[in-house]
Formats: C-alpha cells, structure tokens, sequence
C-alpha cells in the first residue's frame, strides 16, 4: 500500500479483514486500508478510508458486538479525534461518529485504543485515559453514538520534572497506551527529553523515560491509580496481559514480564513482582549492544518482542514449576 510508514495493523475476531494505518503517503491521502483475508497469505485490498484522516492514522482497533456489527475504531494525526467506521461492507467503510475531547485540534492527540466488553479505553495524551461506552450499556452508548464515562488525568509535568532536570528544557510525555484486564486498567507514558527525540530521528542511540500505572477500575465512574512500575533506566511503552502475567517492552529496559496476581498497590517493583527480563541487545545490532525495546505480542507460550535496534526476539515463556512440599 502507498505508505510509508504503517504503524499499526489488526484483524477481525473471526480473521476474516484486516485494517491498516498508513502515515506518510506520498500522495498524502493516509488514512485506512482495508483487506480480506479469505487466503492469508494472500491478503487482498478491498477499501480504505481517508475523509477527514489524510493526516495520518497511527492506531486502529477492530472489534466485534453481536447487536452492532464489526466497527472499526481509529485515531486522527491531524485533530485527535476518535473516528468510528462500519465495516458491515468492507469496500466501503461508513463513518458512524466521531468523539473528541473539548480542546483544540493543535493541543489534542489520541494514541492508542483498546475496547472490552463494550467500552472503549482512549489514551488521550494530554488529557490522560478516557473511557467510553460504545455499547456496553452503562450510559447507554453504542459505535454510532459513544457515550462518555469517565476519565482519569493527572499531572504530567509534575510526574516527570525530573526529566528536564537531567536532560536540559523541553520533553514529550503523554498517555500512551491502555490495556483493561479485571478490574485493573494498566496505563504506559511515553516520555523522551527534546534532546533524545533529535537522537531518535538521527538513528542514535537515545534514553526513554516513563511510568506504568495500575488504575483500580471497580468503580468504573471513579478510576484511581493503585500501583505502579518504573524501570531504574528506561521507559515503558507497549503492554501484553496473558492470565496473571503482563508483558512490556520497555525501551531501554528491555522485554519485561511481572506477576500481576492478587491485589496490586504500590510500587512493583519494590515488590518485586518481576518474573524476568531480557535485553534484546546484539553486537551485530543496528546500534550495536543497544536497547530500546518497542512492545511484545504472547501467543502460545512465546513472547514476541520487537526492538528498534536489533529486530525480532522470540522468548519461550517456561510455566513456573511446582512446588513440592
């Protein structure tokens, strides 16, 4: 497809379409592709959708109700602003509605979405985790018409002013990503002083900073943050939850898997709920014996960690042993 950068790709439930986000085409009409899948090896372009997200489309999250069909649901480089599209015909997706948080375009962007169980968890950036109803019921939503429910923000600057202080004024940071499981939504910022993102786009090597926090969703009006992980050196970027494990990659800090059982507050790894760690770093690598970790995907007792510098890891997750008394 005519991109040139795709950041984010994920298919139906029933692996039958599969969504791209394109950033970067040279015609500048970015925007969603959409493909078929009756021959995976062979996915065949059936539509896209540009109106209004020619800016670029960084995330997308297809998901499936039985009352409502398959939506997908989109972020907007250019306003970020949620976009949501009917897929019930795939070579032409139907915008249904569009949510945004009451800023201006040039101070708002949406980064990443996760939906379960009928309400939709935004990563808002600036304005910290927003969830919405999109047809779970407690406020009466649905894709066509979202609903808000609450939002969890915080203070950002004051969370990461150490960060100016060790490398020199100006910074990003930001909500980064969300994954719901239980009745925990865990939350990853993510921070790079001014000076490691020209690092960054220069191909050197560059620090990351930032937070996971646990946020305690059983009151799904009042979420309140519980616990959290900060690694000693690095970020946290991407997550993955499988059972009562979860899955990070975390920028300099590697590929990170943490005991998730039980009751979470304070600080984790104090706890020491770290189950174990990999440096995905290589001699041989882009920048050689460097990290910088970009997410990981687990299926079937393999994690598939993905790094900046030194490509695809695949890391056989062992059971733990028995305990024999």
């Amino acid at each position: 497809v005519n991109a040139r950068e795709i950041n984010d790709m994920m298919t139906s439930e029933d692996g039958r379409l599969m969504v791209i986000t394109r950033e970067g085409a040279d015609n500048r009409k970015n925007g969603l592709v959409i493909a078929t899948l009756e021959n995976p090896l062979h996915p065949k372009v059936v539509g896209e959708f540009t109106d209004g997200v020619t800016a670029g489309v960084h995330s997308a999250y297809v998901y499936t109700q039985p009352k409502y069909g398959t939506h997908v649901y989109l972020t907007n480089d250019g306003t970020g602003a949620l976009h949501i599209l009917d897929l019930k015909d795939p070579a032409h997706p139907r915008q249904v509605a569009v949510w945004k948080t009451p800023r201006s375009d040039a101070g708002r962007m949406l980064h990443d979405i996760d939906v379960r169980d009928g309400l939709l968890y935004a990563s808002y950036w600036n304005d910290g985790l927003v969830i919405l109803d999109i047809g779970n019921g407690i406020k009466g939503g649905s894709p066509s018409n979202p609903q808000f429910v609450s939002q969890y923000k915080y203070d950002l600057d004051a969370l990461y002013k150490q960060v100016e202080a060790v490398d020199g004024p100006g910074y990003i940071r930001g909500t980064h990503t969300a994954w719901r499981h239980n009745n925990y939504v865990f939350i990853a910022d993510e921070v790079f002083a001014q000076s490691d993102i020209a690092k960054l786009f220069e191909k050197q090597s560059a620090r990351a900073y930032g937070r996971l926090q646990v946020l305690d969703v059983s009151d799904i009006l009042h979420p309140k943050s519980v616990a959290f992980y900060e690694p000693e050196f690095g970020g946290v970027h991407n997550v993955w939850v499988a059972g009562d494990t979860l899955y990070m990659g975390a920028y300099n800090a590697g590929f990170r898997a943490f005991d998730i059982s039980g009751e979470l507050r304070g600080d984790l790894r104090a706890q020491q709920r770290e189950i174990t760690h990999v440096n995905p770093s290589d001699p041989k690598g882009f920048i050689p014996n460097t990290t910088m970790t970009w997410g990981v995907v687990v299926k079937n007792g393999l994690a598939y960690v993905n790094d900046f510098n030194t490509g695809l890891f695949i890391i056989r997750i062992e059971p733990k042993p028995a305990i024999v008394p």
